[in-house]
């Protein structure tokens, strides 16, 4: 009997380490590193979803030097607002059809050194963002200067926009990733991440 139970143990874990096998195959981390609001701050990797990788390389900031992504606005939940957001998560093809998404659509996930480190990261991403940004209403907004340029007199050629889980995000997560929103909605807070150039 006890050998029985330890080879369905062995199997449930199997099965386990397939599945995350398969969620960071089909939804590569792009970034990790911390998120700062304010006085709060949370370690968080970041899963590409859909759209174009590339404009999340160009935009986050390098591994090396300590990465950190603050935000700085907020962007209200409404209609005009996520309405412009939607158009530009819209894949609209040239009539050559070589256009390039313009956005890349992410998943933040809190993450840590062990087990215990990333149950603190979860309540700080819980407490310090997700909270804060329902209560507000709210999306965050990171807005990135073109590399390389000084960032007071630059224009900013991206902007970040990040969701806590309200209508809009968890309505276009269940329409691109349905499977990765079903295996987390229910043990992990998250955060929806739009980049676009601008």
């Amino acid at each position: 009997m006890k050998r029985r139970s330890e080879k369905i143990l062995q199997e449930k874990l199997c099965l386990q380490l397939l599945s995350v096998f398969y969620f960071l195959q089909k939804y590569p981390i792009v970034w990790q590193g911390l998120l700062a609001l304010k006085n709060d701050q949370a370690a968080v990797q970041l899963h590409f979803v859909s759209g174009n990788t590339i404009l999340a390389q160009r935009s986050l900031p390098p591994p090396e030097g300590g990465s950190l992504l603050r935000i700085v606005q907020r962007m209200r939940l409404e209609v005009s607002q996520l309405d412009s957001v939607a158009r530009r998560m819209t894949v609209i093809k040239s009539l050559l059809c070589q256009m390039e998404n313009d956005y890349c659509l992410l998943l933040a996930l809190p993450c840590g050194r062990d087990q215990e480190d990333v149950l603190g990261q979860t309540q700080a991403l819980k407490s310090g963002f997700i909270t804060y940004l329902q209560a507000k209403q709210a999306a965050g907004i990171i807005n990135v200067p073109n590399p390389g340029s000084n960032q007071v007199c630059s224009r900013f050629t991206y902007v970040v926009q990040i969701f806590p889980p309200c209508e809009f995000s968890e309505s276009h997560l269940s329409r691109l990733a349905p499977d990765l929103l079903n295996s987390i909605s229910s043990i992990s807070p998250h955060l929806m991440i739009v980049i676009a150039s601008v």
